[in-house]
């Protein structure tokens, strides 16, 4: 690859020559001023990243292998592209952490209604398996079955009832066993 007119640059920034950024500076960061200002920045961001940016350039300048193979300018511009918006995934990811746990503490106490409302739904359906277990074997496979999707018809087949009808009524009649036995434990 051959090196760039800009490579000059890099040649006075190895031999120590700073006074070269001078010019760099009057060149290249008005640019990138305006680009972060663009971009959600401001006025410090934009030095501040610029800054970085040239103490990168001064560590490739000190890499005797390194060949600038583009304008000065659009190596300075990626560099400070970068570090910007890394900057900003930065802020963004810990604003979101931050919402997120002033979201997680906020106020515990609003919590406590729906505690107690998953507890007492708890007990209700313990209460409620407590007393399918005292129904007849018939009533829970029947049940069971029902609940699981079998039609009337099948069910009537594998419990031995003589049609759907008479699952139907016996569904009624475990139901309403089922219903009675909820309402004396309560």
């Amino acid at each position: 690859m051959q090196a760039h007119t800009d490579q000059h640059i890099i040649e006075a920034m190895r031999a120590g020559n700073f006074s070269i950024l001078n010019q760099v500076y009057k060149e290249h960061a008005p640019t990138i001023r305006s680009w972060i200002i663009k971009n959600n920045g401001h006025e410090e961001d934009a030095q501040d990243v610029f800054q970085e940016a040239i103490i990168a350039l001064h560590q490739k300048a000190n890499d005797h292998s390194f060949v600038l193979t583009c304008p000065l300018g659009a190596l300075i511009f990626r560099i400070c592209q970068n570090k910007w918006l890394n900057q900003l995934r930065k802020k963004n990811r810990e604003t979101e952490v931050r919402n997120w746990e002033e979201e997680r503490y906020k106020d515990e106490s609003s919590l406590v209604p729906m505690l107690e409302a998953i507890e007492e739904e708890q007990i209700r359906q313990r209460k409620l398996d407590a007393c399918f277990q005292q129904l007849s074997e018939l009533c829970q496979k029947l049940l069971h079955l029902l609940i699981s999707g079998v039609s009337s018809g099948e069910a009537a087949v594998q419990l031995g009832m003589n049609d759907a009808n008479t699952v139907y009524r016996r569904k009624n009649a475990c139901v309403g066993r089922w219903r009675t036995l909820y309402q004396a434990q309560n």
